[in-house]
């Protein structure tokens, strides 16, 4: 099964999706799984990965929903409040359905210091208590924290969200290739290759990934690496094709199975999503 192990979708609400401005009109619609299957088709992708795009149990709920009802929408990644004092009670709710396979916090909206709550990682412990994954969305500057989180776990699976958003457009790569470095020393961790476009340039050219890409696969290998198109918040800087392209086209030339794993095999592998 080949697979795009990021991806969102929502009824767009003013209410619900306030991060969404002026900026983004392309982004103030409805996108549903009927509106990701031609894009999925085109690029040779069988399924994929929803990812929570709101904090809420609701969001979580909505997903599994969508997911129940359309094969091509493989797992969900979803949204409980790690810190609640009922966490255990609706991981037990909640983990019993297959579909949920992780959950997500918008962690990047934080300071690096939320992630050390001692609260936050006992929720986190939890979570890898009922064999649920968890996705890590940060900027550079919290991946110092990061560290210091993944320290403090015993060796469930985490990934990091978009390569932890590096400066690409600005071309800023030493400090934040340390810290990716750093990350990857721990071996339940994975990084996925997605959310690249969007911290590009409006006028990128697929060269300037490449540096970002050389340092994720010298980083964490093969193995510990999947493709996701972060659809369709990618619609801002490219088309779903496009933003495919520029992670098959580099696993291509680095390897004769690397392409195979990054778009696939190591999501499956990692969320242990079950082929029906």
């Amino acid at each position: 099964m080949t697979l795009d192990a990021h991806q969102h979708f929502w009824n767009y609400s003013v209410e619900d999706y306030g991060w969404i401005d002026d900026s983004m009109e392309v982004l103030k619609r409805d996108f549903l799984p009927a509106d990701l299957k031609p894009a999925l088709l085109k690029s040779g992708i069988e399924a994929s990965v929803a990812v929570q795009a709101r904090t809420s149990v609701k969001e979580t709920e909505w997903l599994l929903n969508l997911a129940d009802k359309n094969d091509a929408v493989a797992a969900v990644v979803g949204w409980l409040d790690l810190r609640s004092p009922d966490l255990a009670k609706q991981l037990k709710q909640y983990a019993a359905n297959p579909k949920l396979v992780g959950l997500r916090e918008i962690l990047q909206g934080e300071e690096p210091e939320y992630m050390l709550d001692a609260d936050f990682i006992k929720g986190l412990r939890l979570l890898g208590q009922h064999e649920l994954a968890y996705d890590i969305l940060v900027f550079p500057r919290h991946l110092k924290a990061v560290k210091q989180l993944i320290s403090q776990l015993p060796p469930q699976r985490l990934v990091i969200d978009h390569l932890a958003k590096p400066l690409i457009g600005e071309g800023l790569i030493d400090e934040w290739a340390e810290d990716m470095h750093d990350i990857a020393e721990f071996e339940n961790v994975y990084c996925k290759l997605s959310g690249m476009v969007t911290e590009a340039s409006s006028d990128w050219l697929e060269s300037d990934f490449v540096p970002y890409m050389e340092v994720i696969f010298d980083a964490f290998g093969e193995d510990r690496i999947m493709y996701g198109s972060d659809w369709p918040v990618c619609l801002l800087r490219a088309e779903y094709n496009q933003v495919c392209d520029i992670a098959r086209n580099f696993a291509k030339e680095y390897s004769a199975t690397a392409e195979e794993k990054v778009f696939g095999l190591n999501a499956k592998k990692f969320y242990k999503i079950q082929e029906k």
